[in-house]
């Protein structure tokens, strides 16, 4: 699930008082050490072994060790480690028969991600022909959309004139500053490039005397806790560039290029700056003007005197400078991978039934903690993982069951730090199911009467990048999509995780959104199944708690008018952690899941009729 939550950890952290379940796993030579937690129900590797045809427990633990081993390092999008996991993805496509559904007859649909920002080894600016030290004396700003900024820079003894401060309403006269640099000084809010980030939770948030925290395991917690804190706590400014308003005056009056004064350049800001980041290709605004800034001593260096003795219209030493905005894609592309088993029916092969996972996670962090105290504080603190910001520190009560926990794991095991989020649930689960329904429909014959197209994507944790490119950049036409499935987290779902929860659980969302047919065919296939799922639709509702529905690769679908379903079963206290490891992952219920899914994917393939389109519900949520 896509969510950019920074991950705090508590000095004091957590972990679980409660027995360890024996392991389920066959016994080998060397026995495991004894569990920890109770839904440690794998032990901490697994040799891979054949698959079989069949939806098993233990093929999915076969993938998911693979998947979700710390040699994929979190899988994030543009990185070798998901680079690696793609490759894996492909390959069983390829053995299990499926044909290429990606470019170029491929099964790959590479995106247009990469990284993105400005060069630190090149970006140059002298005054008077003395250079500037990068980071301390001054920074390039990045363009945006608001803030008139240029990508690059080609500026050579270029005259500069003091402009006022930015912001202000005086006209600047174009007798002064065609082709100069105006210099202004930034406004306190932060100048066109935006003065850090804004806050978190708000300095001095407290819990309520003696309260503990809201059971957020179901939609009715969620949407609870929502009204609860509607207006509590502070939302923060926007980040990045484009802070203030945008002043044109400069580009009005004709000059060459704008300068921003600041009284120092904090290290975070300068790191910023120069830093990359990992993004689709931009399309930069056109016609704006070059853009820096300097700090305050720079700027005496510039006009020979303080900022506070200069008035609009002083002319200072001419500057030079070189700095360009780039943006390449990665070595390691970010990529969707398709495969697509051709109907059996010649009249209805050209319509598909879809099955989505994404493939992604979030990487690595930069330090790295202990798992089993970061789970104990997660299980009394935290039982959602990310998604439940936690803004005091624990009661007494509540820091004693994490020492407890933390005791009872330590003499267990030792410490075992860990910065890799490897991304187990989230979605490692929905791609090993997704594997393995292939492989049963691989093996059985006749196919099914349409086509089944399969769509691992990418870059979900980034901003459901992938689904977004193949929606945007179909390898069949959409309109012959008769339902899409997509899966996010489906191997959980235990009683202590979420509300509704069970070893046959799952949560829909979306189903009758656009054909509320296709709800009644899925309640249909459950009906008739010999192991029927317990179907949570509580998440399925017009308040869309914690903005669910809109979190997950099935938006870019319904934004084409597709008809889509989500499937999962639900968060969990490792959503998003560290500690998302293929151990705690319930491989007879994602089994469930994958039986399921086959099912319904059946029943729309051989129906004589797809499912009629009734066209968006306007009462549910649109995620633009």
């Amino acid at each position: 699930m896509v969510r950019n939550i920074a991950v705090a950890v508590m000095t004091a952290v957590v972990l679980s008082a409660t027995h360890a379940a024996a392991q389920t796993a066959p016994k080998t030579a060397h026995p495991a050490p004894r569990s920890v937690w109770p839904d440690e129900e794998s032990p901490m590797k697994w040799a891979p072994r054949p698959t079989v045809a069949a939806i098993t427990a233990n093929d999915l633990r076969t993938r998911l060790y693979q998947l979700a081993d710390d040699s994929m390092q979190g899988r994030r999008i543009g990185e070798i480690g998901d680079y690696k996991a793609t490759t894996y993805i492909a390959a069983e496509f390829k053995r299990l028969g499926l044909k290429p559904g990606g470019d170029n007859g491929g099964y790959f649909q590479e995106l247009d991600f990469g990284p993105l920002g400005f060069d630190s080894t090149s970006a140059t600016l002298a005054v008077g022909g003395m250079p500037l030290e990068r980071r301390r004396d001054w920074i390039p700003i990045a363009p945006t959309a608001t803030n008139g900024a240029s990508g690059s820079a080609a500026l050579h003894d270029v005259p500069v004139v003091f402009a006022g401060r930015w912001g202000e309403q005086v006209p600047l006269d174009p007798a002064s500053f065609r082709g100069k640099i105006a210099v202004f000084i930034a406004p306190e809010t932060g100048g066109g490039r935006g003065r850090g980030a804004g806050g978190g939770a708000g300095g001095g948030a407290t819990c309520p005397a003696g309260a503990g925290f809201p059971n957020q395991r179901g939609a009715a917690d969620a949407l609870a806790l929502a009204a609860a804190t509607t207006g509590r706590g502070g939302g923060g400014a926007g980040r990045g560039g484009g802070g203030v308003a945008r002043d044109s005056r400069a580009a009005t009056a004709g000059a060459a290029g704008v300068i921003l004064v600041e009284d120092s350049i904090a290290r975070n800001t300068a790191n910023m700056a120069f830093g990359t980041r990992q993004a689709m290709k931009p399309e930069l605004p056109s016609g704006g003007l070059p853009s820096a800034t300097i700090s305050a001593a720079a700027a005496a260096k510039l006009f020979g005197k303080s900022v506070d003795q200069l008035t609009p219209g002083m002319s200072g030493q001419s500057v030079s400078g070189s700095w360009n905005y780039e943006w390449h894609k990665s070595v390691t592309p970010g990529r969707n991978v398709i495969g697509i088993l051709p109907g059996s029916n010649p009249a209805l092969a050209g319509e598909y039934v879809l099955l989505s996972a994404h493939n992604d996670h979030i990487g690595v962090n930069p330090t790295a903690v202990d798992h089993d105290s970061l789970r104990a504080y997660n299980q009394v603190m935290r039982p959602q993982g990310a998604n439940d910001r936690v803004s005091c520190p624990p009661t007494p009560l509540q820091q004693h069951l994490i020492d407890s926990m933390i005791r009872r794991a330590r003499s267990i095991r030792p410490p075992r730090r860990d910065s890799i989020n490897n991304g187990a649930e989230d979605d490692g689960s929905g791609t090993v199911i997704l594997l393995e329904v292939v492989e049963k429909f691989a093996s059985e014959h006749p196919h099914p009467a349409r086509s089944l197209i399969f769509v691992s994507h990418t870059g979900e944790e980034a901003g459901l990048l992938g689904s977004a490119w193949f929606t945007s950049h179909p390898t069949i036409p959409l309109d012959s999509i008769v339902a899409a499935n997509n899966m996010d987290m489906d191997s959980r779902g235990r009683t202590t995780d979420v509300k509704f929860g069970g070893p046959h659980s799952i949560q829909t969302l979306g189903s009758r959104r656009e054909s509320k047919a296709f709800g009644d065919i899925i309640d249909s296939v459950n009906a008739l199944s010999p192991a029927p799922m317990a179907i949570d639709r509580s998440w399925d509702v017009t308040a869309n708690p914690s903005n669910r529905f809109c979190r997950s690769d099935q938006v870019n679908y319904v934004h084409h008018n597709v008809p889509v379903t989500y499937y999962s079963t639900g968060y969990y206290e490792d959503y998003h952690q560290v500690t998302d490891e293929p151990e705690y992952i319930d491989y007879n219920h994602g089994a469930r899941v994958g039986q399921f899914m086959h099912d319904i994917m059946t029943a729309l393939a051989n129906r004589k009729d797809k499912p009629a389109i009734d066209g968006p519900d306007p009462t549910y949520p649109a995620c633009r």
